[in-house]
């Protein structure tokens, strides 16, 4: 679950540096202009050796703003993120997958609405689970929060 939060911490605060400095170029450009479009891409990829077991971690993400002639701001994040565990010789022993995405309006006046959905699953030797989180802010208010799982078998 840490590793949900962390990620919609991460997007929210991407998103909202990159809608703050765009935002005064294409308002400074008039209603006139053709909306702003911006597309982000990352990528990561990484081990960590815990001594009983290897954990490789890849990850993917990009990030798509819109910043309309009217002043609206628009991001969306797309995340996913696979680690694969490993014991001590080389054995592939579990997976862990995370995929989410979050949507962000701001618009004059300060209307604000966030739509965020992530998906997780993870199998190993003894079981596998899988679960996920909803959630949409409007106006700075919880309209849907919903958390399913884990569900493991």
């Amino acid at each position: 679950m840490r590793i949900i939060l962390r990620a919609l911490a991460a997007t929210a605060a991407v998103a909202a540096l990159v809608l703050g400095t765009g935002a005064s170029t294409v308002l400074a450009a008039g209603a006139s202009a053709p909306a702003a479009v911006a597309h982000y891409e990352f990528d990561d990829a990484w081990c960590f050796d815990f001594g009983v077991q290897l954990d490789c971690t890849v990850s993917h993400g990009s990030l798509d703003v819109t910043i309309t002639p009217d002043g609206r701001e628009m991001a969306r994040i797309h995340f996913r993120e696979l680690v694969t565990s490993y014991d001590p010789s080389g054995v592939q022993i579990g997976t862990f997958k995370t995929s989410s995405f979050d949507r962000t309006v701001f618009a004059d006046g300060g209307q604000d609405s966030t739509f965020s959905v992530s998906r997780y699953q993870g199998s190993g030797p003894y079981e596998s689970c899988h679960g996920g989180y909803l959630l949409k802010i409007v106006d700075y208010e919880v309209q849907v929060e919903h958390f399913s799982g884990p569900h493991c078998s």
